[in-house]
């Protein structure tokens, strides 16, 4: 079964209906895929859902709710992991999902510009994955 460790940005394409996220989604609900993410995961989803969609209150209770549902592996980074990643300059929210990607030795799966260029040797796009 493979494993990956998937951002918010990654995670919001999963709704898009023909979106580059949606392969990753299916595999998922398939139970091929085994996808690993930081506690804070939930809240830097409804951040950046917030900042990018402006979601009324409504919509965003149902997004948490959706997140919450999907039953991810939640999982802290190692500190010295993280600090290096924050170090580089990350948030605190891209330097948490870079260190777990990291210690675990998976890909990242992520939209985030910034990520795919700091962590080129294991960040990949939705497309990619």
């Amino acid at each position: 079964m493979r494993r990956v460790v998937i951002d918010p940005s990654a995670f919001l394409e999963w709704f898009a209906p023909d979106g580059p996220g949606r392969g990753l989604r299916d595999e998922y609900e398939q139970g091929a895929l085994v996808v690993m993410t930081p506690r804070v995961f939930a809240l830097a989803v409804l951040e950046m859902a917030m900042r990018s969609r402006s979601l009324s209150a409504d919509r965003l209770r149902r997004l948490a709710t959706e997140v919450h549902r999907v039953g991810f592996e939640l999982r802290d980074p190692p500190p010295a992991e993280l600090a290096a990643w924050l170090a580089k300059g990350l948030s605190g929210n891209q330097a948490a999902h870079a260190a777990l990607a990291s210690a675990l030795d998976l890909r990242l799966v992520t939209a985030d510009q910034d990520l795919l260029r700091e962590a080129a040797s294991f960040a990949i796009s939705p497309a990619e994955a």
